[in-house]
């Protein structure tokens, strides 16, 4: 690992007053999820799922619950990667950067839940989470435990007064509007921050990868951990290469010594 690199790493972090991170599905591979794109990447030697697929639920939401129950019942390696998989360093790494108050909010395009069980508080998840519920009326949002399903009760609706809107599994499809609410929350993340981080995201999913690329437009200095390169690593100011439940615990560490160093100047030059 490149100890300049880091240490330059951790003074941003250590002076910053509003960090943001992106994540993506590097990270989560760590912990024995497949990606979806790559080399070996899930739709890589599947293909890709239909990109209406928002609108073949609306067409007939009852048979998509349908066909999503028997699949639950008869889960594919994919959703079994997903139910077995636990936070790894990365994540928990990034939950105790927010503790330090290192790091004030996490976007992430991945659904699998395990920046929450690392513990972070401050999360987008952009893309949805598999394990949640969400209504297309009111869009709230439920725990997949909290909201059972009664297969002689197709589509399942809201229980929120008032409302009765039909409710689907909270990942967003393709063809499907991002929640405005989350949008708007990256965005609002992206004109605050002081330091942005991006880790284990290749950049170039939209509007994910929007979001730093804003940052960077405002002379926010953009730290990248990732194994390879990136579609914005020339706007870099630091790179960290390497996986994320490596680089992170490492630059957590740097950032503790920084703010317990008596009188350590610190400083976000890079």
């Amino acid at each position: 690992m490149d100890q300049d690199a880091l240490d330059r790493a951790a003074a941003i972090l250590a002076s910053a007053t509003h960090t943001v991170a992106l994540t993506g599905a590097g990270i989560s591979k760590e912990s024995g999820i497949p990606t979806f794109r790559g080399p070996d990447g899930l739709w890589t030697k599947r293909g890709e799922p239909p990109l209406n697929g928002y609108q073949i639920f609306l067409q007939d939401p009852a048979a998509w619950w349908e066909q999503r129950i028997e699949q639950q019942e008869q889960p594919d390696d994919f959703r079994l990667s997903i139910e077995a998989a636990q936070p790894n360093d990365g994540h928990r790494a990034l939950a105790e950067l927010e503790a330090l108050g290192a790091l004030q909010h996490v976007i992430t395009q991945n659904v699998d839940d395990l920046h929450r069980r690392a513990g972070t508080q401050s999360l987008t998840e952009i893309h949805g989470n598999t394990n949640w519920m969400r209504c297309l009326g009111c869009y709230a949002r439920w725990p997949r435990e909290e909201f059972p399903v009664d297969r002689d009760q197709l589509p399942p609706l809201c229980t929120q007064p008032g409302c009765e809107g039909i409710v689907k599994s909270d990942g967003v499809m393709f063809g499907e509007p991002i929640p405005l609410e989350a949008l708007e929350r990256c965005g609002l993340e992206a004109r605050l921050c002081d330091a942005f981080m991006i880790i284990g995201t290749t950049a170039v999913v939209y509007p994910a990868a929007e979001f730093p690329q804003m940052a960077v437009r405002r002379g926010v200095p953009l730290i990248e951990v990732d194994p390879d390169p990136t579609a914005l690593t020339d706007l870099a100011t630091v790179v960290l290469r390497g996986p994320a439940g490596e680089v992170l615990p490492a630059l957590v560490e740097a950032v503790r010594a920084r703010q317990e160093a008596p009188g350590e100047t610190q400083s976000a030059t890079p």
